[in-house]
């Protein structure tokens, strides 16, 4: 075969190739968005009493939402995403006696990053700021992803300070570590929006690719909703948010510190979580003492949308239980 030939036969694979992408691409996204969706005209935008912004110890900001009266539950979302994360928690806790707040970390949705820019002690020192700044106490902390890295670091760092404001904390779809040998799904996505990985923006921003992408972080009954939400947050984040919080997470390690933890624990994930699987859940509860563990059949990592009704009920039934036994032991 002649050089020439041999060129036109490469660009004809080359061509039937993408052809055979794109085609699957366009069909697993309208098999998806053909399912009956009841939050199809929702637009996630949380629920709040009162807005509040704080500064951060290193000169950020803070942002922060509050709906309801009644004992604080703390929300605290992932990596690349917002208040926006907790919609239907805002909505729910309020209406199950509880004060709800979720909070912006640092460079994401209304918050902005200080001078030491993205560490994983900032987000402890976040966390701090938010329970110091609005003086909470009998706290309960939710945790998703990042924000669960937060509330351990936290934990971790400042116990004193949690004894004193905290009365127990829940994990969402979360880790100690970052496992990235071993963990194909975790390391993939961290290494996409640390400095490792080319800038997503571009691939999120077409419509069908960039739902499929984010289709990666639900189990099997995931709405075409959630998806779309997921990343809409994903690409308001600023890029260099997304980099700078990708790449504070890339060596992570609290599994031993964790240990210390004097604090009643809930954990949950979802089996078919591909970015914080199992595993790493079941490593958490049996490394915190007496927490306890909830595995969520066919769940993904985004379990406040995939699960809504189970995941606020295990929250609420959580908090009821540590903050009522916090009041009447009087700590």
């Amino acid at each position: 075969m002649s050089a020439r030939n041999k060129t036109f036969v490469g660009l004809a694979v080359v061509a039937a190739t993408a052809a055979a992408v794109w085609g699957a691409e366009q069909a697993a996204v309208r098999r998806s968005r053909r399912q009956e969706d009841p939050d199809a005209l929702n637009e996630f935008m949380p629920a709040f009493d009162e807005t509040h912004t704080f500064p951060s110890h290193d000169g950020g900001v803070i942002h922060a939402i509050s709906r309801g009266e009644g004992p604080p539950v703390v929300l605290s979302h992932g990596v690349t995403l917002s208040v926006r994360t907790w919609a239907k928690q805002m909505e729910f806790l309020p209406g199950a006696g509880f004060r709800a707040i979720a909070f912006d970390h640092r460079g994401h949705g209304a918050s902005v990053a200080g001078s030491s820019g993205h560490t994983i002690e900032n987000l402890a020192w976040d966390v701090r700021t938010v329970l110091e700044s609005m003086d909470l106490r009998d706290a309960v902390l939710v945790g998703h992803s990042m924000g669960g890295i937060a509330v351990l670091a936290f934990m971790v760092t400042f116990p004193e300070i949690a004894a004193e404001r905290v009365s127990g904390i829940v994990m969402l779809s979360s880790m100690a570590r970052t496992p990235l040998s071993g963990h194909e799904g975790l390391a993939r996505f961290v290494g996409a929006i640390s400095d490792r990985g080319p800038d997503v923006t571009g691939l999120l921003n077409r419509r069908d690719l960039g739902y499929l992408m984010s289709r990666v972080g639900f189990g099997s009954e995931a709405l075409p909703s959630h998806i779309e939400l997921t990343r809409e947050m994903v690409l308001e984040c600023p890029t260099e948010t997304r980099r700078a919080a990708g790449r504070a997470l890339l060596n992570l390690d609290l599994v031993e510190k964790i240990a210390s933890i004097r604090m009643p624990t809930l954990v949950i994930g979802g089996t078919a979580d591909v970015l914080t699987p199992p595993a790493e859940a079941r490593r958490m509860a049996a490394t915190i003492p007496g927490a306890s563990l909830e595995i969520v059949p066919r769940g993904g990592h985004m379990l406040m949308f995939e699960r809504t009704d189970l995941v606020n009920e295990l929250i609420s039934s959580f908090a009821r239980r540590v903050q009522h036994s916090s009041a009447s032991s009087g700590s």
